[in-house]
């Protein structure tokens, strides 16, 4: 999650020299606008909240990624990001951006399970009020069966070339 954070956030400079009160203060303004969650700009009223390509990227790494236990190897993941999975990484990506704000550095912040748990708690409330409006609810859906299968579409394309006889391509397929 750092590292997908420091790229996509862009919150610090390339090169050797780094402002800790300038990569303190970008932090700082993406948690409390909330523009951590979407994309700037938004996109054009569709998927208005928790469509960062940070949070895109994190699910995909995390979920689809190449370990053993991946989660894209369950059933409900090959077809959608459940919402709690979407909620877990925001929660992280709030931690992570936390710690750039309060270090003005990239090192590894200290996230607690408690601090974790209680970010997961009010990105759910925020989630649960986007859900019960049915458009929106479709749109967020949507958005989380497309990342699934990008997710296990670039896992074919990934273990095609090196793994043709691995198990997780017979389960995909």
């Amino acid at each position: 999650m750092i590292s997908i954070a420091k790229q996509l956030y862009g919150i610090f400079l390339k090169g050797n020299s780094m402002h800790k009160e300038r990569v303190s203060a970008a932090a700082a303004k993406l948690l409390k606008t909330g523009e951590y969650l979407r994309l700037p700009d938004s996109s054009e009223g569709k998927y208005t909240n928790f469509v960062s390509q940070v949070l895109k990227e994190a699910c995909l790494s995390f979920y689809y990624g190449n370990g053993k236990k991946a989660l894209k190897l369950t059933d409900e993941f090959q077809h959608q990001i459940p919402v709690n999975s979407l909620i877990l990484v925001a929660a992280v990506a709030k931690g992570v951006l936390s710690g750039f704000c309060n270090s003005g550095t990239d090192k590894v912040p200290d996230l607690t399970a408690d601090m974790c748990r209680a970010d997961f708690n009010i990105l759910q409330k925020s989630i649960n009020k986007l859900m019960d409006i049915p458009e929106r609810r479709v749109e967020l859906e949507e958005m989380l069966r497309e990342w699934a299968e990008e997710g296990m579409i670039g896992e074919l394309h990934n273990d095609s070339d090196s793994a043709a006889d691995s198990e997780d391509i017979n389960i995909i397929i």
